[in-house]
């Protein structure tokens, strides 16, 4: 991502009816969703010691800073803010299971901190980590995580340009069955849960 952060022309982006980004191309919507993984990475936008995305103060600075570097409608601002939001949360996620859940104790996580994670920011991490208000949301999350039978496999593709994808490929305007089909294809020579084959069949019969 060093090149998109350090470059000065502006990539347009092409949004569909739901102002989600579909083009000019696949690369380009996979880069911009990549650059703003960046973005929830930066300790300057996403600082790791605010907890509540909604008490986040640098979004509007996030925004002028993306419009630096693509030609992007501020009607996609709600799906980039998503995307920033999710990506947040998966990084704090791979930082607790990395770097706190493997060590017994505070002193110990201290010194394995990620290099990249200033020691303010991180202690504030591990305290809030082992607050009460933490362990009760994770217990939630745990249990809803469990209730998720058919996770989508769409990895690093957007909803948005697979079914764009799909489209290309019939005439007939796309079903929640067919979105639900695409976004969650599994590898042939690869075996799963009876209960994933059986209700995708169903699925497809309908």
């Amino acid at each position: 991502m060093p090149s998109v952060h350090g470059r000065k022309e502006r990539k347009l982006i092409v949004l569909n009816e739901n102002n989600q980004p579909i083009g000019p191309t696949g690369d380009v919507v996979a880069e911009l969703g990549s650059f703003l993984g960046t973005l929830a990475r930066n300790a300057a936008f996403c600082p790791l010691n605010v907890f509540n995305w909604r008490k986040l103060q640098t979004k509007e600075d996030m925004w002028i800073y993306i419009k630096g570097k693509y030609d992007i409608s501020d009607a996609a601002k709600r799906w980039v803010f998503d995307s920033i939001q999710n990506a947040w949360r998966k990084y704090k996620n791979q930082l607790f299971n990395d770097h706190y859940k493997p060590y017994e104790n505070d002193e110990l996580r201290m010194e394995k901190r990620p290099v990249d994670v200033s020691e303010s920011q991180f202690r504030d991490l591990l305290n809030y980590w082992n607050s009460n208000a933490y362990k009760k949301i994770s217990q939630t999350n745990t249990e809803n995580r469990k209730k998720l039978k058919y996770p989508h496999t769409a990895g690093k593709r957007s909803f948005a340009r697979i079914c764009e994808e799909k489209k290309k490929e019939t005439s007939e305007p796309l079903s929640s069955k067919d979105i639900f089909v695409a976004t969650r294809k599994r590898k042939v020579d690869r075996v799963y849960k009876a209960s994933y084959a059986d209700t995708l069949n169903k699925i497809i019969r309908l």
